[in-house]
């Protein structure tokens, strides 16, 4: 058992693991997990680099993870009513995006490009429902941060409305 102890402490206190531990740990959807339940995150996310122009994903494809960037620049892009590509957001390093499939698998309300050299690690809906299953500390702790994020989200879409709607009355 002495082995197994040192080779899991080793590996437990390997620099990258520790690097990317802490990356995840700034993200609002992980703030609440402690060191353990991180490292158990991080081991069942998927990694995978992007180039420039390269699509991670399609406006209207079935969702099924959620995107954490740990390095370079991601536009999102919606299609108007008249087919033409808007620009909604560019992500950045420490950002994530795509979260709504961690709840449901439906289309995507959007397409996601790579801007620049870039470095995802993916969090698959079928993780979380492990999580919420085998660790349910871990999947109440995601789902309550995904549920903060949504009700802030609506709030300042809220707030948007209400600006709009003024804007359009005094016009």
């Amino acid at each position: 058992m002495g082995l197994l102890k040192t080779v899991l402490r080793k590996y437990f206190r390997d620099p990258e693991l520790v690097r990317r531990r802490e990356a995840l740990r700034a993200i609002t959807l992980f703030k609440s997990l402690s060191r353990n339940q991180l490292t158990r995150v991080l081991m069942t996310l998927y990694h995978r680099n992007y180039q420039p122009g390269e699509t991670i994903f399609e406006e209207g494809e079935i969702g099924r993870a959620l995107f954490v960037i740990e390095s370079g620049k991601i536009a999102l892009h919606k299609k108007d009513r008249k087919g033409n590509l808007r620009e909604l957001a560019v992500l950045e390093g420490g950002d994530f995006f795509g979260e709504m499939a961690l709840l449901e698998e439906i289309p995507r309300s959007a397409a996601a490009v790579a801007i620049e050299p870039s470095s995802l690690f993916f969090l698959y809906k079928s993780s979380l429902d492990s999580f919420i299953e085998d660790k349910p500390a871990i999947g109440a702790l995601i789902l309550s941060e995904l549920a903060k994020l949504g009700a802030r989200r609506l709030r300042a879409l809220s707030a948007k409305l209400i600006d709009a709607a003024d804007t359009l009355a005094k016009s």
